[in-house]
């Protein structure tokens, strides 16, 4: 069985080979399978062709385009040996190089109930397989999304917030100017320098006459003492001088009693 990427590569095979039956997918890279089946059936050399669209997509609207297009059936993925050569079976294999046989249709394909009902099984689980792959990938992506939303906000709210930080920084950096700051703080700083003056000065003053109290406090405590030492040697002077004057007195009264006698 021969295998193409697409259907231009497929198209390009039909050229210079003629299978008998082809499957078509229907997603493809560039043309997509109905545009691709057809040229096939437009094109004489391989319109007696059978084509077999091969494909998830189904429902009625969807075969009765295959068939428009010139599809011979449409076979759901996915398919098992068993269901891809029930198809085969049912065409008949020299119509492909038969130009008096019509290309079959889907009413003649034979395919038994049972078969149909298992490949319809299986492409309802396969569609909700696929169905929750999307929602899963729909939900990742949103998911991805709102991250790369709520990532963009926080950028802007953190360019924001930068912004203005930078502004209070350039504000603050203005206000506090040297020259400017003192200019703005001059009254105030002449008050205080007044007040801590005053009371420097008070507090010197307070020293200066608690100092002076001190020492006038000790010079009468000295005053005091030399006077009271001045009074002691006053009397000690009175006193020799009383004991003195007995002395010469005794001594003129012996004199006087000599001279006497």
């Amino acid at each position: 069985m021969d295998t193409v990427e697409s259907a231009e590569e497929a198209l390009a095979f039909l050229e210079h080979r003629q299978p008998d039956i082809i499957f078509m997918d229907h997603m493809m890279p560039g043309m997509d399978g109905l545009e691709a089946t057809q040229m096939i059936r437009a094109n004489p050399k391989t319109s007696r062709i059978p084509t077999i669209m091969y494909t998830s997509k189904d429902g009625e609207d969807y075969f009765r385009i295959a068939l428009q297009k010139g599809a011979n059936g449409v076979l759901c993925k996915p398919a098992d040996q068993e269901a891809v050569m029930a198809v085969i079976r049912s065409l008949d294999k020299p119509a492909a190089n038969d130009a008096s046989k019509e290309p079959a249709t889907v009413e003649s394909l034979n395919i038994p109930l049972i078969e149909i009902d298992r490949l319809v099984q299986k492409h309802l689980r396969t569609a909700l397989t696929e169905a929750k792959s999307e929602i899963s990938a729909g939900i990742d992506l949103t998911a991805s999304q709102l991250q790369q939303h709520q990532k963009h906000q926080l950028e802007i709210i953190r360019r924001q917030l930068q912004q203005q930080v930078n502004e209070v920084q350039n504000d603050l950096n203005t206000e506090l100017d040297s020259e400017r700051l003192f200019n703005r703080t001059r009254n105030s700083n002449q008050k205080l320098a007044a007040a801590v003056a005053d009371r420097i000065t008070k507090r010197s003053a307070d020293e200066l006459a608690s100092k002076l109290q001190i020492q006038k406090m000790a010079f009468d405590s000295a005053l005091e003492d030399h006077k009271r030492e001045t009074d002691k040697h006053v009397r000690s002077v009175a006193l020799r001088a009383a004991i003195a004057g007995a002395s010469i007195g005794i001594f003129a009264a012996v004199i006087a009693a000599s001279i006497i006698r």
